[in-house]
Formats: C-alpha cells, structure tokens, sequence
C-alpha cells in the first residue's frame, strides 16, 4: 500500500463555517459561579472562590484568542465571541473594556453576560480606577454634571450595561473578605467602601420613612427598569456576621432588586448571596406576581418564613427554589405571615411547577414558625407538603423539614421517608445535621440507625423509584470504635442501595466529630474517595474487623436512646428547668396532646426540654 501523502492532513481552513462555529463556541469561557457555600465556611457543598474561577475564565479566554489569532479567517468567527462572557476584575479591566466599547462601537451586541468582580465602590479601586483613566486617556476625569469624582466606578459600569443591548446575564461578585473594624484593625487592610458611599447607604437604613427606590442613587447607575433583555442577575454580598454587612453596598443593590421585581419582565434567575431579601424601601411586604422568575436562589440569607413566603406566592411558576438559612424563623414571625400562609402552603401552590427544592437551615434554628401545636405531634413544625410535590425532580433537606426540630427521631421516623418523598423524585439528599461535637454519641447513633433504616425502607419499595439517595452527615474520627460502627452500617446502606440500582454517597457535613475515647487506629488507609464523598475505611478480604465484646458493648448502650451522664453542664438550661413536675405541667398547658406516663419520665430524664420551647 503506498504511503498517504504529506499533504492530505485536514486543516481547519478547509472546513466550512458551520462546522468552525460550534467549535469556536467550545472554547467560550463560561460566566463564573461565584461561590456556593454550605452555612459554614466548611460544608458539605463545594467552594469555589471566586480567585479560582476568574483564573479558569481567563484560561478559557486564552485559548478562544489563540484560535482566533491562528488566520484572519479564524478571526473573523471567534471575534464576536470573544465579547460574549465579559469579566471585569480590576481597574484596568474596566477602563479598558469602556473606552474599547466607544471606539469599537460593533462589539456592544455581542455582549451576553458581564461578570464584575472589583469592588467599584471601594476607596482603593476608586482611585486606581482614576489613575488608569488618565494613564489610557491622558486626561482627568470627567463625569456627568453633578456627578462626584467618587461615582467614576459606577458610571463607567452603568455605561457599559446601557450599551449593551443583548445583555442576558448579570453578576455582581465583590470580593468577598471580612468588613474591618474600624476600632479593633487597620482600616486601610481591605479595600473597604469609600466613607461618602457608607453615609448614604447609613440614611437610607435609617431613615424613619420610607423611601421610593426610584430616587435613591442606585437607581441612576442601576436601570434595571430598562434593562428590559436581562434574563439572569446575581448579586453577592459579604459574609461577614457583623451587623456592618447591612452597610455594604451589595446589600443595598439588593433591596434595590428586590424593588425593581416588577419591572423585570424578562428575569428569570435571581440570586442572591447573603441578603435577607426584603424590601427596604417599602414597609408592605406584598409583592406583584412574578410569573417571569423561574428560579430563586438565596445563599446564607437572613430570610425569615414571612418573607419567602411573599417571595414563593409571587412566583407563581417557579422551578428552582434553594435556601441556605442562616437566621432562625422565631415564633413572633407567625402574625406576619401574609393571610395566615405558612412556607408549606406556599410551597403547595407551586406544586405544577416546582422541579428542584433545596432548604438548609441552622442547627440552632430553623426556618418554619411554630403555632400552638406540641413539639411532638407529627404535623408540627415541619414541612407536609413535600409528597404533593408531584413534578419534583430533585430534593435537598436537612432534618427538621422532615422531622421536625427534635433532636431525636422517633421510632417510625425511618419509615415516614417513605411517605415523604414523590413519585417523580430521581436525587434525593438529607443533611443529618444533629448539632456540634458536644452533642452525646448516643444520640448521635441511635438518629443515624433510624435514617440508614429509612433508606433501606425506600430501598425496598418501589416507589418512588430514585436514581440518588446522599446523605450529609457527621463522620467519627478514624481513631474510635463508634467510626468502626459508622463505617460498617454506612457500607451495608451502600450494597443495599446498589441491589436497588440506587447511587449511595455520603457527605462529611461539618469537621468530625472530636471523640473522647482512644483507642488504636484502624488499618491505615484513607477515608476520603477523591472526589470528597464517601469517608468509609477500605475494606480487605475478610471485610471489617470483628469487634471485640466491649465494643459491641458500648455500640449496643450507644444505641440505646438518648442521654448520657458525661454532657457538659448547662446553667442557662438549669435555671429554665422547672423545680418541680408540677411545674413542668402547668407550663405545657392542658392542651399538650401527651399521655401522663411520658411527661412523667420526660421531667425525671432530664428530657422535659423535648416539651418546653
């Protein structure tokens, strides 16, 4: 057979442009995701920061520039989509993209999403952005009349969005480091908001009526009325715990979106990152329908029921629904709820349209108000609604919104997870946060028994038929006899899953548990897969060890149900105990729904806080 011939390779000059396109589109760097974030710092869910990404996207970047430097031909198909995914990260990134825009004026359609990630309201990047101004331009700045020399972040940013009319997606990612203060560090550590910009904002917060989001000056660099293509905005605001967060700028740019809903006809992602989603600058908390939003994400937010649920009854066909919760709902939120309308009966009203459901709340708290019923009446203070979820397709709950807020499950607790879930249902994952590592390994076990025995119970029925069943738990360190327990029920929940053609993962929610006991190490061997699911010892030929008598000892008093004598005292708790048991009865009221003998033994165990909230 003769030899090919040197010149047959195919070169991509000789494709035709409907094949050159989807691949010049391949290399488009994809808008940044910013974080998402478990409610601690450490969780379950993956944190990309925001340093990570912006070096991904200019990775991706670089390779759609060198196609398109290959030959004029090239060029001239990669060009537009060189603009589609905008990142503005610094000083010179901004100047730059404007004055390109001015002089380049056929690049203003082809900008869909635009990322900005420089703090445009801090002191250091405003006078970085003026010096770059005069080192590109050669001359100071000039802004509109009226304007403050302060604003030229703003402006520059307001412009550019004005100018482009195909605008889809929006994202608003300040960097994201702790608020100084003012009094215990060096103010001039972090690029902190210019002191103009906090006063404002400061009245804005304080101000004894209500003002009309209209006229706040926000409004003038934030058109979003206009803006009438945007499909896509998100906004991340600090994480900080302090109550400085609430004089940030990204927190205002919130209120002020959650003003402008109405407006933006064509949204239909909204997300926002550490913000209470409410409306400061109107104090009813009605909002119009929002038949446009399709899904509502709100990361670390301070939202109490009362507002979501304004939020959920507004969004009347609403698909994506997550909500990590870092405040408690309190009981006094019960008179706001808007006609009497609970977060279940509003996730009800969404049940034609309702596809992926995450709510994620504290340990300390939780998310739903309580009304007069008993803490242990099945209907209380949890959420019922999740079977009548009939397009549900993917769920993420901790406990209590199936259980409850009771730290200890009951005995057909397990079983109810059957009943819980859907028929549409394919992934399904439970956060089985029970609390901190002073929490007692009883209790700890004996809630995990009944979860794994949930399990295998949706393991034998045939419907709902999942595809994923995860779990978010608390691990035992390697060195202890209870993670050796841990270890073998989790895997027999594995094989059993994998009978069922069920996936089974694990996730470590919070850092492990810190146990008392030592005992020797397992074998060695790591207890993280690469991927960070499952944290399971490997197991030889002869599976795991057999415990030894005490061990089997301690598992069986581990499970036996609820209390030890080793707990750190707890004076706050000891002074709400009551003195006496009639005592304790008198503050449950007659309408306590329990038999005599289990509050009897509730008071005497040291329980009666199960009771009395």
């Amino acid at each position: 057979m003769a030899a090919p011939a040197q010149n047959s390779t195919v070169s991509l000059e000789r494709l035709p442009n409907e094949l050159l396109q989807p691949i010049a589109e391949a290399l488009v760097p994809q808008p940044p995701l910013t974080t998402r974030f478990a409610l601690r710092h450490v969780g379950t869910w993956a944190s990309q920061e925001a340093k990570d990404q912006r070096a991904a996207w200019h990775l991706a970047h670089r390779e759609l520039l060198t196609f398109a430097q290959t030959s004029h031909r090239m060029l001239a198909v990669a060009r537009p989509l060189l603009w589609r995914n905008i990142l503005i990260y610094n000083e010179r990134a901004l100047v730059s993209l404007y004055l390109r825009m001015i002089k380049h004026p056929e690049i203003k359609p082809w900008i869909r999403h635009i990322t900005c990630m420089a703090n445009i309201t801090g002191t250091k990047l405003i006078m970085g952005i003026h010096r770059e101004w005069e080192r590109q331009t050669g001359v100071r700045w000039q802004g509109q009349p009226g304007a403050s020399p302060a604003s030229i972040g703003l402006e520059l940013l307001m412009i550019i969005m004005w100018h482009a009319p195909n605008l889809r997606d929006l994202l608003f990612a300040f960097p994201d480091h702790p608020l100084p203060n003012q009094e215990l560090q060096d103010p001039t550590a972090n690029d902190v908001l210019l002191p103009a910009f906090r006063a404002t904002i400061l009245s804005y917060m304080n101000s004894p009526e209500p003002v009309n989001h209209r006229q706040t000056f926000v409004a003038r660099y934030f058109p979003f009325h206009q803006m009438r293509n945007l499909s896509s905005l998100r906004i991340y605001c600090h994480r900080d715990e302090q109550p400085s967060r609430d004089a940030t700028f990204p927190q205002l740019l919130s209120h002020y979106t959650i003003a402008c809903l109405p407006d933006l006809k064509n949204l239909k992602t909204l997300e926002l990152c550490c913000s209470s989603a409410s409306n400061l600058f109107y104090q009813d908390m009605t909002i119009p329908p929002l038949p446009q939003i399709q899904q509502l994400r709100l990361y670390g937010s301070r939202i109490h029921e009362p507002r979501l649920v304004v939020l959920c009854l507004a969004c009347i066909n609403l698909q994506d629904l997550l909500v990590h919760f870092e405040e408690s709902t309190t009981d006094d939120d019960r008179d706001l709820l808007p006609d009497g309308k609970t977060l279940d009966v509003a996730l009800t009203g969404l049940s034609d349209s309702l596809r992926s459901l995450e709510l994620v709340a504290l340990s300390e708290g939780h998310y739903l108000t309580r009304g007069r019923e008993r803490p242990r009446k099945p209907e209380n203070h949890r959420l019922k609604c999740i079977p009548h979820l009939r397009r549900l397709e993917s769920l993420t709950l901790d406990y209590r919104g199936v259980f409850g807020t009771l730290g200890i499950l009951e005995e057909d607790d397990g079983e109810r997870l059957c009943q819980l879930l859907p028929s549409s249902l394919r992934d399904f994952t439970l956060v089985c946060e029970w609390g901190t590592a002073k929490d007692w390994k009883q209790s700890y076990l004996a809630n995990l028994d009944m979860i794994l025995h949930g399990v295998a119970c949706l393991c034998a029925t045939q419907s709902p038929k999942l595809s994923s069943i995860s779990l978010a738990i608390h691990s035992w360190p390697a060195k202890s006899r209870f993670h050796r327990r841990f270890g073998r029920e989790v895997e027999e929940t594995r094989l059993r899953c994998l009978r069922a053609g069920i996936t089974f993962r694990t996730f470590d929610l919070f850092p492990s548990y810190q146990d008392e006991d030592d005992v020797e190490p397992l074998d060695e061997g790591d207890f993280e897969d690469e991927d960070g699911g499952d944290i399971l010892p490997e197991m030889g030929d002869g599976g795991f060890e057999e415990e030894t008598e005490l061990e089997l000892e301690e598992e069986d008093e581990a499970s036996e149900y609820y209390f030890s004598g080793d707990e750190e005292e707890d004076p706050e708790r000891e002074a709400r105990r009551p003195p006496t048991f009639a005592a304790f009865m008198e503050q449950l009221g007659e309408d306590h729904g329990h038999s005599f003998d289990e509050l009897f033994y509730a008071y005497h165990e040291d329980r009666w806080d199960e009771y009395l909230f």
